[in-house]
């Protein structure tokens, strides 16, 4: 295992396994048979274990990744994939399997926005919205912030009247996903706990394209609500 894996493993670890033990335990094991019961503590600590051996098989080669942030990511895509492939061993539905997860993912997106690490500085006030465009590149590329900060992530400013709008050209998240085959558990997990992560800061997300999803783009539209309908026409 490589410096950089392992001091992966030593920062999510506990993270990863207080945030699902937080969403799984005494969850209905299906959820319309009640009579199959519900997941233990030891059922739980298994389903992890065994999702981070599946993790070492399915982790990729990150070096091609240009930050810290994009490598980070793309290994937690895989431990996510990791906990797909457990859930379905244990013979959970997908759709509900993605559903736990999504769960697990949003106790550590609460977390994560309650510090501050995964929201930009800029749109921790209602009323910096209206001045972005000042952080706008010469080639018109929109910096956001870690870990989603160029050049593993690229964007492009769209001027929004009353807000902020953006298209997110390349996710390494989405191109991990895409190329596996689970477009759906990318789409239900991280991309769509943009939408609670936005309201955690006071504001609203439209969005109606994925690259995970096969999409040329992500066009993210934030605005707040005295805004929403000028938000809504421009979300092309």
């Amino acid at each position: 295992m490589n410096s950089q894996l392992f001091f992966f493993k030593f920062i999510f670890k506990s993270l990863i396994r207080w945030a699902t033990r937080q969403a799984l335990v005494g969850r209905n094991r299906a959820p319309n048979e009640p009579e199959i019961g519900r997941f233990t503590q030891a059922e739980v600590k298994r389903l992890i274990d065994q999702s981070w051996q599946d993790f070492d098989e399915l982790v990729p080669d990150v070096s091609r990744e240009p930050t810290v942030g994009s490598r980070m990511n793309v290994r937690l895509a895989a431990l996510t994939l990791a906990m797909l492939r457990s859930l379905a061993t244990d013979g959970i539905e997908r759709k509900y399997a993605v559903e736990l997860i999504g769960d697990a993912c949003w106790k550590i997106y609460q977390y994560w926005g309650r510090v501050g690490r995964f929201i930009g500085r800029t749109l921790s006030r209602r009323d910096s919205i209206k001045d972005q465009a000042s952080r706008v590149t010469k080639d018109g590329s929109w910096p956001m912030s870690f870990p989603f900060n160029p050049p593993g992530y690229r964007a492009l400013y769209v001027p929004t009247k009353g807000g902020l709008g953006f298209n997110v050209i390349r996710c390494p998240v989405a191109e991990y996903f895409y190329a596996r085959g689970a477009p759906d558990l990318a789409v239900s997990t991280w991309c769509m706990l943009d939408y609670p992560l936005a309201e955690m800061v006071g504001l609203k997300l439209v969005r109606t394209r994925t690259l995970a999803a096969g999409d040329q783009q992500c066009n993210f539209r934030w605005f707040t609500t005295a805004n929403e309908p000028d938000f809504i026409r421009n979300t092309t």
